[in-house]
């Protein structure tokens, strides 16, 4: 592409297929930012292998405490991501305080004296496939993927969010193309109804009710209901 085409690229987007090292260095090499959907191959995502390994699928680092911090920035120089915690146990509320106290003492705490808390770094060197200089999960990073082609965007629907073909089990070409079709109505479904709920939620949001009006006395008796 590069040899072919007179212009600068900053962007490069591309399904998990191409995910592997080298066209994450090549992309970078030539000053651009690869926006590659994440191949988890036989990673183990269960609740417990992330805690143990300390981030999850996104690459987003656990704070001491067990709350998962957010990206605060990319340092370009040291080609690395930034993560805080930004102190979120004090905004929880009373129960969800409890729980993470159990587990872990707040008041010992010392990243509560620093401005945004728990700080961790996530470098591009150690993690050159998870880490990006776009932080994964970010609605940054969702919207830029979104300009995908059709068919890599229904590609990964089916393989991603409908599970279809994450890992099919195709015994015969016959198998194969059924399993095909019936991906391609399964997504034909799941993004006529996503249309259907948004138009809906954009017209109650729209209308305002204007219900019968009410004679005080009988408002009285519904609320000591």
């Amino acid at each position: 592409m590069h040899r072919h085409h007179d212009a600068d690229v900053k962007i490069d987007i591309a399904d998990a297929k191409y995910d592997i090292i080298k066209n994450y260095q090549y992309i970078r090499e030539k000053g651009s930012i690869p926006i590659i959907d994440y191949n988890r191959r036989n990673e183990d995502l269960s609740k417990n292998a992330i805690l143990n390994r300390g981030y999850d699928q996104n690459g987003w680092p656990f704070a001491p405490c067990g709350l998962l911090t957010r990206p605060n920035g990319f340092d370009q120089a040291h080609q690395r991501l930034t993560f805080c915690c930004f102190k979120q146990c004090l905004k929880l509320r009373e129960t969800a305080l409890k729980n993470l106290q159990s587990g872990y003492n707040i008041s010992q705490c010392t990243h509560i004296l620093n401005r945004t808390g728990f700080a961790k770094h996530m470098s591009i060197k150690e993690y050159p496939r998870l880490i990006n200089e776009i932080p994964r999960g970010t609605k940054r990073y969702d919207t830029i993927k979104k300009l995908r082609s059709a068919a890599e965007r229904a590609n990964s629907t089916i393989k991603e969010d409908i599970k279809i073909l994450e890992k099919p089990r195709v015994l015969s070409g016959f198998r194969s193309s059924i399993l095909g079709q019936m991906a391609g109505i399964t997504l034909l479904l799941k993004r006529a109804l996503s249309f259907i709920v948004k138009i809906t939620n954009q017209f109650a949001k729209s209308l305002e009710l204007r219900p019968p009006p009410i004679p005080k006395s009988i408002q009285n008796i519904i609320q000591l209901e």
